[in-house]
């Protein structure tokens, strides 16, 4: 039996300062196998999901089994490495689903003049224990990402981008802070129904910001990202994107079955 979530739906977390270290986005793209000079001064948006992580922490609530299934960045200018920013976010629904409860949250970001950089969307599955489908699958029919209505899976139209096989040591040390052990400890990810650890769903988002980045300077975007199905610390990957003209409008991340382990979308940039 899943205990209810310990926060209400409008809980407003404690604003806090953020400054993600040069050196932390270097180690963690370096494990997720990416050169750490694509994004150049410029912070990787991905790094602003840690701070999110903490404070979701908050009053000892625990991570342990939730699966990452949606995340949206609308971003309006650019972010620096080592610069000062301030966070502020809340819960925006709580939902039951057939596999346990969806929980949505919403998090800004401003500089220090107060001026708005980004708002990050996020969903997470709180799983009932040894519930969780072998093979990971967390989406499709009844799955809880229906009622943030991905796109469909078999579009046409995908060139590949490139493949890449994880390294289970690797992907253990891109979550080894320990908050959720789904994503380094054998055992836990059994607990949960996984036949092996499942890569953080923030390297999958890594991927797709290096992707946009063959692109140009992502200065402004908007990426929304729909998590279907585990990506296992040992598994081969395949990037897929779509391009219409010279506009990249879409990927999808495919697991060894050739299933979309997550997809995305990149809508037209916000002010544009």
């Amino acid at each position: 039996m899943l205990e209810p979530y310990p926060l209400p739906v409008g809980h407003v977390y404690q604003p806090r300062p953020v400054s993600i270290d040069r050196d932390i986005q270097i180690a963690k793209l370096t494990a997720s196998g990416i050169d750490p000079g694509v994004h150049g001064d410029r912070l990787d948006l991905t790094f602003l999901g840690l701070p999110i992580l903490d404070a979701l922490t908050e009053r000892d609530v625990p991570l342990q089994g939730q699966v990452h299934v949606y995340q949206r960045f609308i971003q309006h200018a650019p972010i620096m490495l080592d610069g000062e920013l301030n966070m502020r976010g809340e819960i925006t629904a709580i939902e039951k689903v057939a596999k346990g409860e969806v929980v949505c949250w919403a998090f800004d970001f401003t500089d220090r003049t107060g001026r708005h950089l980004v708002t990050i969307d996020r969903a997470g599955l709180r799983l009932q224990a040894r519930t969780a489908e072998d093979g990971g699958k967390n989406g499709g029919r009844g799955g809880a990402t229906d009622f943030l209505a991905p796109p469909e899976e078999d579009q046409p139209g995908f060139e590949i981008l490139w493949q890449r096989t994880l390294v289970p040591d690797d992907v253990a040390r891109y979550s080894s802070d320990g908050r959720n052990k789904i994503h380094s400890e054998p055992e836990i990810a059994r607990q949960f129904g996984f036949r092996a650890p499942i890569a953080a769903g923030l390297i999958g988002v890594h991927y797709y910001l290096e992707a946009m980045a063959g692109y140009g300077a992502t200065d402004k975007l908007d990426l929304e990202i729909w998590f279907k199905r585990p990506m296992f610390w040992d598994e081969t990957l395949t990037l897929r994107r779509h391009v219409d003209g010279s506009r990249l409008t879409s990927m999808r991340i495919e697991n060894q079955a050739g299933k979309p382990a997550s997809l995305a979308r990149i809508n037209p940039s916000p002010d544009v």
